[in-house]
């Protein structure tokens, strides 16, 4: 009786590895995705988004402020103020420069990619480039500012969110585009990116750079429209220093435990069903495991 209970323990050994093994192999299906709500979201809790800037150095984080304050007069100015004036510093500097990125500027921080786009005109930035520069200049002022992608299939645009501490609330910016911050007449407030993608556009009014000043410009959706379509996903990231995302330690993480480096809006929600049955598919495997370990101990004795 033992030895049938050993072999057929065996044989379903050998067919739970081998779906495993194909599992792992095809595990990008198989991860665990956090599907955020608006009111997740758009809470007053900004310090799990403070991850962005844990990722990097202290001291790159007050290098950051000490330029910003050699540039700007910025430290007694409203939230949205500050955001306005960097986010203007950074476009009128940068916007000539769009193109693909060199290895050098796509590996380094975001404090390290603005001394390199800044002392060589040749180099070129991407929108992911001008956000993460853009987030973390903000955060050395003490704003909290987050990471987002938008997506369209085969392509996918970048900007970022800011809390502004006075109205607790989060508005969008997007410096790649020169939309500084968007302004909705109607509810007389700075906009979201939730809230752009289903309000009625043509309320919106953008903050722009022009000739060095802050102008007021209509909102025009167009470039939009192409992500915002067909229920696309939507990336709010807690972190994208890559050198930390995909660490060994934390890949491992990701591949058993239900984490994740963002969150998700996703109107086509396919829920985790698939990363909870490769969970129960180890933990059979480890029971499958420690079973025949024990018959074969037994066996021995």
């Amino acid at each position: 009786m033992m030895k049938v209970g050993k072999n057929s323990a065996t044989i379903l050994f050998s067919a739970i590895t081998i779906i495993n093994l194909a599992i792992f192999f095809y595990r990008d299906k198989f991860t665990y995705h956090k599907y955020a709500t608006r009111s997740s979201l758009y809470s007053t809790d900004t310090l799990r988004w403070k991850k962005f800037i844990d990722d990097y150095s202290k001291q790159e984080l007050i290098e950051a402020k000490i330029i910003l304050d050699s540039l700007l007069d910025i430290e007694n100015k409203s939230t949205s103020s500050k955001i306005l004036e960097i986010g203007k510093l950074l476009y009128q500097r940068f916007h000539k420069q769009l193109g693909k990125p060199s290895h050098r500027v796509s590996t380094a921080t975001p404090l390290n990619q603005f001394k390199i786009l800044d002392s060589s005109h040749s180099e070129r930035l991407w929108c992911g480039n001008f956000a993460a520069i853009f987030v973390f200049f903000c955060w050395s002022e003490g704003i909290p500012c987050r990471f987002i992608e938008i997506v369209n299939p085969g392509n996918h645009h970048v900007l970022s969110e800011c809390y502004l501490s006075e109205s607790k609330e989060w508005a969008l910016t997007d410096i790649t585009t020169n939309h500084l911050l968007l302004f909705n007449r109607n509810r007389n407030k700075f906009e979201n990116l939730l809230n752009v993608r289903d309000t009625l556009m043509d309320s919106l009014q953008s903050l722009q750079m022009e000739e060095g000043e802050i102008v007021t410009k209509p909102f025009i959706p167009g470039f939009y429209d192409t992500y915002f379509g067909h229920g696309n996903p939507i990336y709010y990231y807690y972190r994208i220093n890559n050198f930390e995302v995909y660490k060994s330690g934390e890949k491992i993480k990701r591949y058993f435990l239900p984490i994740t480096w963002y969150e998700e809006v996703n109107r086509k929600v396919s829920g985790n069903f698939l990363f909870y049955v490769k969970q129960s598919l180890i933990l059979l495997w480890l029971f499958c495991l420690i079973f025949l370990a024990r018959q074969f101990l037994s066996t021995d004795k």
